[in-house]
């Protein structure tokens, strides 16, 4: 499998540098940036896992490559566009983030709550228009889905497996997908 040396990288990430921005959009004076020049590139097909300790950017850096978070044009190219300011990336289907969990915050209820929406699998998978049939079959049967689970009553992994099928429904050139546990 060769990559053609003309063509331009699917992801590219030029001395990024990340500070969270503090109430006003800007980083807190005398805040330390989480990510400190980073560089990666990648190619079409290529694949990569990153691996860290808690806090160590994992997660802002693919929210950063899904266009989650602002950072400067240059910074962070996703097939030659830039990941935040581009929106038509997304809207195009070019690029996904497929991150964080079904769960929310209930006000007197806790934090993390799990969504409670009586809403089934198969509802779910196959209210999706426009996919191929044979595309959602397989995911359903890889992630081991069964059509009747009510999301409201299955474990957190059985709801992940749901959300993780949604995602892969429609084909990506670029996806990125957070797995903080399975």
């Amino acid at each position: 499998m060769g990559v053609n040396p003309n063509s331009e990288p699917s992801i590219e990430i030029n001395g990024l540098k990340f500070t969270y921005p503090g109430i006003n959009g800007h980083p807190p004076p005398g805040s330390k940036p989480l990510i400190k020049y980073f560089n990666l590139t990648f190619n079409a097909s290529d694949r990569c896992l990153l691996v860290g300790s808690n806090g160590a950017g994992k997660t802002t850096i693919l929210k950063i490559l899904g266009g989650k978070h602002m950072v400067e044009p240059h910074m962070v190219r996703v097939l030659g566009r830039s990941a935040f300011h581009d929106t038509a990336l997304t809207g195009s289907g070019d690029l996904s983030y497929l991150g964080g969990e079904w769960r929310r915050d209930v006000a007197f209820a806790g934090f993390d709550v799990p969504i409670q929406m009586d809403v089934s699998a198969d509802k779910l998978i196959n209210g999706v228009a426009g996919i191929d049939p044979q595309r959602r079959a397989e995911l359903i049967k890889v992630l081991d889905i069964d059509l009747s689970w009510r999301l409201h009553k299955v474990s957190d992994g059985q709801r992940r497996r749901v959300q993780i099928c949604m995602g892969l429904l429609k084909p990506y050139k670029v996806l990125n997908f957070h797995v903080s546990q399975f």
